[in-house]
This record gives C-alpha cells, sequence and structure tokens, in this order.
C-alpha cells in the first residue's frame, strides 16, 4: 500500500490538483496562494507549494497533501480518497483485504452500468424509437446523446433489475442505489424509472451517482420528472448538473450560467456556452452555492420564469448574495427559455449571455416598471419589494451602494430606509436558512421556536402540530423540553380540549427554568404571525413542520453515514447490514417531504 501512495504521489502535483476547485495565483516561486476553501475569508491565506508538494491555510491552521486536500474537499475516507486519486493518476490498486466490500463503490459501480444500460437501450432498442423520435424532435444529435449519455428506460416493472442482477448485484444494493423501489406488500421490488429519457447525475468527477428521468407519456403520469431519491451517493442539495463537465470553464470564465432544466444546459453547452450548469428545477441550495465558489464568484441565471415572482429562483439568489457572490439575469429574447433560443438563434443567446444585467437592476427594473413611484403609495410599495432583497446583500458596501439607489429613486431619506432594512430573524428568512440542506444547531433551533410560537400564540393548531411533529425532531433541549409540557397540558390537564386552553395558565403550571421561554415565544409569534390569516398560518406551520424533520432526516442520516464507515473499516458486515436498512429507512421518510 506504501509504495502505491508513493506512487500516486509522484503522479499527481499538489497544485494541479488544488487548482481544479479553486482559484490559485501566483505567489513567488513555485507558491501559489487562494480564499481558503475551507473557511469564509475576503483575504487570501491559503497557499499551496509545488516544491513541498504541500498545502496549508495560515487562517484556519489546516494543512496536508494530496491526500488530506481530497478528503476534505469531498468529504471522503482516506480509502475512498485514495481510490479516486488512484484513478486519476491512472494507478492500480492492489486491495489489501480482498474480501471487503466497500458499499459506497459497489453502489457507484450499481449506477455506472445502469447509465449505460439504459444509453445502449436509447441507442439501440427498438422500444426506444419514441424516446430517439423524441429527441429528433428536439434537435438533439447523436454526439449530444453520447457526450451526456443520454438513456433510455423501457416500460418494464424489472428490466433494470434483471440486468443489475446478471452482474452479481443484490436486490437490497439496487434499492439502496435508489433505482428500485419496494412493494408495499412482500419483499419484491420494481424499476424505479419505466417509459422515461433518463438523463445521468454526475458527481464533480463524472461518476453518475443518480438520474432524473422525464416522462414520455402525454398525460405525464408519474410527474413530468422523477429524480433519484436521497443515497449514500445522491444527495440533490449537493448536486448540480453538468457541473463535473463545466467546473474548468467556469473556472476560466470566471461566471458559472445557470439554467433551469437539463435540455437547456444540454443545449446550450452544446452550442458553446461550456461554463453551463442546471439547477434541475430546485432553488439553489446553500451547499451547492458554497460549491459554486470554490470556481468563481460570478453566477448569471436564465431561467425561464420571471424572477421576481419565482419564489424559489429568489431563494437561492437570496443565499448568493449573502455569499457576497456577484448575480446577474440572462434575459433571452422574447422570454423563450434558453434551449429554445440557442436552437432559433445562437448569435441571439452569446448576446444576451453578454448582455446580462446585475440581479439588482433586474429587480429594480421590474420593480419601477410596476408601481408608480410618484406616489406615496407606490413609493412605499417600491420600498416593500426592494428593501427585503437589499438586506440580504452580505456586503456592506454594495447593500449601502443599493440604499444609496433606492432613496434616490423614490427621492427619499437613505437614512429612512436604512432603519427600515428588514432583521433577517424573520419566518420567511428562517425557511431560506433552514430548507435546502442540514443545518447547523443555531438554525435547527430556530424552526423549531417558530413552531412552539405559533401554537403557543394559535392553540388551534395544537392538535395538527402533535399529530405530525414528535419532540425527539427538537435538537435543543430546552425547546424539546417546552414542547412535551405543552402536550401533558393538553392532554392531561384540560383533557385535550382546545377551547379550555389558557395560556397563563399553563405559563404558571411549568417549570420557572421554562417561563422566560414560553414568554419569549410568545412575543414571537405575535412579532412574526399577527397578520396573518388562520389558513395562511397553517400554512405556514405545515412548511416550518416539514422543514424541522427535513434537518432532523438529514443529520440522521449522516450520523448512519459515519457509522456505515466505522463498520466498514472494521469488515462488520452484519452491523453494516443493520446501519444500512436503518439508513434505507430514514430516505424513506425523507421522501415522504419531497
Amino acid at each position: 500500500m506504501a509504495g502505491q501512495i508513493d506512487e500516486i504521489k509522484a503522479k499527481v502535483d499538489v497544485v494541479d490538483l488544488v487548482s481544479e476547485y479553486i482559484r490559485l495565483k501566483p505567489a513567488g516561486g513555485t507558491n501559489f496562494r487562494a480564499l481558503c476553501p475551507f473557511h469564509n475569508e475576503k483575504t487570501p491565506s491559503f497557499m499551496v507549494s509545488r516544491d513541498k508538494q504541500f498545502w496549508h491555510c495560515f487562517g484556519c491552521n489546516e494543512s496536508g497533501d494530496i491526500f488530506t486536500f481530497i478528503q476534505k474537499m469531498e468529504g471522503l475516507e482516506f480509502i475512498e480518497a485514495l481510490r479516486l486519486l488512484a484513478q486519476k493518476a491512472g494507478v492500480k490498486l492492489v486491495s489489501q483485504n480482498p474480501e471487503l466490500t466497500n458499499q459506497k463503490n459497489r453502489l457507484l459501480d450499481i449506477c455506472l452500468l445502469a447509465a449505460n444500460f439504459w444509453h445502449r437501450q436509447l441507442l439501440e432498442a427498438p422500444l426506444a424509437q419514441k424516446a430517439r423520435d423524441y429527441l429528433g424532435s428536439r434537435q438533439v444529435d447523436e454526439k449530444t446523446i453520447a457526450d451526456f449519455k443520454i438513456g433510455y428506460a423501457q416500460d418494464s416493472w424489472d428490466a433494470l433489475i434483471k440486468f443489475l442482477k446478471s452482474k452479481n448485484f443484490s436486490d437490497q444494493e439496487i434499492f439502496l442505489a435508489g433505482l428500485s423501489v419496494k412493494k408495499e406488500r412482500g419483499v419484491d421490488f420494481y424499476d424505479r424509472f419505466r417509459d422515461r429519457l433518463m438523463f445521468p447525475l454526475n458527481d464533480l468527477h463524472g461518476n453518475p451517482i443518480g438520474f432524473t428521468g422525464r416522462t414520455l407519456k402525454a398525460d405525464e403520469t408519474g410527474g413530468k420528472y422523477i429524480n433519484t431519491p436521497q443515497t449514500i451517493l445522491y444527495n440533490k442539495s449537493l448536486v448540480l448538473f453538468n457541473l463535473d463537465k463545466a467546473k474548468q470553464e467556469i473556472k476560466k470564465q470566471d461566471l458559472a450560467i445557470i439554467v433551469e432544466g437539463q435540455m437547456d444546459a444540454i443545449s446550450t453547452y452544446e452550442a458553446g456556452s461550456q461554463n453551463v450548469i442546471a439547477s434541475s428545477g430546485t432553488a439553489l441550495t446553500s451547499d451547492q452555492i458554497r460549491i459554486l465558489k470554490r470556481y468563481s464568484n460570478n453566477i448569471a441565471i436564465a431561467f425561464d420564469a420571471d424572477l421576481a415572482g419565482d419564489h424559489a429562483a429568489k431563494r437561492g439568489i437570496d443565499l448568493a448574495l449573502a455569499e457576497e457572490m456577484n448575480v446577474k439575469v440572462i434575459l433571452a429574447p422574447g422570454g423563450k427559455d434558453p434551449d429554445e433560443c440557442v436552437k432559433n438563434n445562437p448569435a441571439l443567446w452569446f448576446e444576451a449571455v453578454k448582455n446580462a444585467k446585475s440581479i439588482m437592476e433586474y429587480y429594480f427594473d421590474q420593480t419601477f416598471s410596476r408601481v408608480d413611484s410618484g406616489s406615496a403609495e407606490g413609493k412605499k410599495q417600491a420600498a416593500k419589494i426592494l428593501l427585503p432583497v437589499i438586506g440580504k446583500i452580505g456586503s456592506k458596501i454594495e447593500q449601502s451602494h443599493w440604499l444609496q439607489k433606492l432613496a434616490s429613486r423614490l427621492n427619499v431619506s437613505e437614512q429612512i430606509l436604512r432603519e427600515a432594512l428588514p432583521r433577517p430573524a424573520n419566518f420567511s428568512a428562517a425557511i431560506t436558512a433552514a430548507a435546502p440542506a442540514p443545518m447547523n444547531q443555531g438554525r435547527n433551533v430556530m424552526i423549531p421556536e417558530l413552531i412552539l410560537a405559533i401554537v403557543l400564540n394559535q392553540p388551534q393548531n395544537l392538535i395538527y402540530l402533535i399529530d405530525n411533529f414528535e419532540p425527539k425532531i427538537i435538537a435543543e433541549a430546552g425547546l424539546q423540553r417546552l414542547y412535551k409540557e405543552l402536550i401533558i397540558y393538553y392532554t392531561e390537564d384540560i383533557g385535550s380540549q382546545l377551547d379550555n386552553f389558557d395560556y397563563q395558565k399553563f405559563h404558571n403550571k411549568i417549570n420557572d427554568d421554562f417561563k422566560a421561554l414560553a414568554g419569549k415565544l410568545l412575543l414571537l409569534g405575535q412579532k412574526d404571525f399577527f397578520d396573518f390569516e388562520a389558513e395562511a398560518v397553517r400554512d405556514e406551520l405545515s412548511k416550518l413542520i416539514n422543514a424541522a424533520k427535513r434537518n432532523f432526516y438529514n443529520t440522521r442520516l449522516k450520523e448512519i453515514e459515519e457509522k456505515i464507515r466505522v463498520a466498514e473499516n472494521n469488515n462488520q458486515i452484519e452491523e453494516m447490514q443493520t446501519l444500512l436498512e436503518q439508513f434505507n429507512e430514514v430516505v424513506g421518510q425523507v421522501s415522504l417531504l419531497e
């Protein structure tokens, strides 16, 4: 093993490796400098030495070689980093323990085989003619089909399962790769993707880890698009379609173009926009933003819908602004989507990219085209729309610039607008911060606070909460205990009769340690939800419950993944199987929230 490690180190240069992830600048001699990818900083303190084949950050004191860099960047165990770098170096690894099965590698093999199987089906199978006809109608040629390994999943309940089992993979492994669904009764499985055009979703190294399937049925039964559920390999909040192909060009051009769908990305990429990626129709997440920042601080968004009315797109934009990224909007002529635009007239697409405007300029133009800025009501409406966006800009200098511009357009005092900037600790900000990915402790606490704030102010929602929200989902001990006290008060003290709910009696009953917390939450609810209609409150409560559950389950999945790694390293096969069953059970719970 030591000899193989030395051989890999000799073939993979640390500067070349690091520059695949972040932008390095010369720092004298054979040294290079960059912003550290492992902590937030504004002055570059991350140094890479070609002579020493070593990297070190003087800001956070992290350091190491090619193996530690890959482990930290990709979140890998050493053996996984070794396999990845061996592949890059062209070194064939000789296993020290051939009997030890690496579960993650098995799942990677399954996804690669599935991608190849579906790709061959598209190219060769008579049953795939309608898929080929559809791609022809979308002007997708053979080169593009090959470049993106587009495939076709036939209308069969077990075609893929039979193929993979013939390659000695088990039902359980195929299921854990997200490619099959367990029948409600019995122990049998069936293919997840049927009669669908298949687009592989790759990791940063081009390995298929999941799939998007587009239906070819006219009635779109089962949904127009379905994706692989969360698995050990695939986490949708971490994956951007085509980033594996586009990352080097993004770094070279210092710009990432973000489109909505896979076909938009494929068409524009093949036409020459090789720095394009797709969000796959969902809001950008904080994790995706941080991954993009490795390659560029500049993004240009080209979505089909009006961004001003697209709340999912706006959430992603808010996250990018908070990370101090420079965001622009590409306005395709005639409101066409990028796929249609580039096929009708590629020159118009490239002109639109060249003339992309700042997101704030876009918001200003959209707002002032819809309000009368000369009237008091119009000024109030414009400020109501634009101040929340300005408040989410991470850079204070840029924030000040747009406040000055808004003050000038409205002919009002900048100080008045500054005082009116909304604080981020309101409901919508909490949802934006919490929804995309597993959260840190502080963010996890915020959602349960809002949940309890709602029911303390509007106890008619308490039954709904108890039916849909277990105390264990709350990570913070004090909040969890307060919720349990609320359940006890409802079920025992007032005999499950909501008409008898009295906040003051509840407050007097609970331990003194929780009185201040209950009072704080009561005020929080009065502040954030006082003007909400009952139906709107229930809708917000439902969203909060789902966000809290998603955080809880994602945290649980990470815990199980870590235990699986330990079991793998210790060759604890039975323990690993038990953990994989637990992982599968939690993934099932997550899928119910989709």
